[in-house]
């Protein structure tokens, strides 16, 4: 098993592997870029709830997130996705990616890789943006219902 470390740094969240991938979003996380060192990518959700999210590149949809229907790039057969209000869980074919957010706000967030991944940076950092961005989710809506509360 192998822990990688995502820390936010000058505005973006780098992933610490060795290799330059980072992760760019705006303040209600709609939407991000991530750059590796194999190309560009815009991560997204799928839906209204933030439950699925792609990578989309000048190609195509390399990784798609989603409960129901999960596709990562390489060989092997179905991807499942499981993600937790603080974590989520990746899973195809014995091999495992666990990412857990941290319990702060900046704090890193580690993640835990069993087996071989293809573009490894490029799927780490998407569930990241998933996770991240339900989180960001939650916390606006109870922003929201607070602020109508009060007022």
């Amino acid at each position: 098993m192998t822990t990688l470390t995502v820390r936010k740094q000058d505005g973006a969240f780098v992933l610490e592997s060795g290799a330059r991938a980072s992760l760019r979003t705006g303040w209600t996380w709609r939407c991000g870029e991530i750059r590796t060192g194999t190309g560009r990518w815009t991560v997204a959700p799928t839906d209204r709830r933030r439950i699925g999210f792609t990578s989309r590149g000048e190609h195509g949809v390399p990784v798609r997130l989603d409960p129901g229907r999960s596709h990562v790039p390489g060989p092997g057969g179905v991807a499942r996705w499981a993600p937790g209000r603080c974590g989520g869980e990746l899973v195809r074919d014995g091999h495992r990616l666990a990412v857990r957010l941290p319990g702060r706000r900046g704090g890193p967030i580690r993640v835990d890789v069993t087996g071989e991944w293809a573009e490894l940076e490029l799927v780490v950092l998407t569930a990241c943006f998933a996770l991240m961005s339900q989180r960001r989710r939650r916390t606006l809506i109870m922003m929201a219902v607070v602020s109508a509360a009060s007022g």
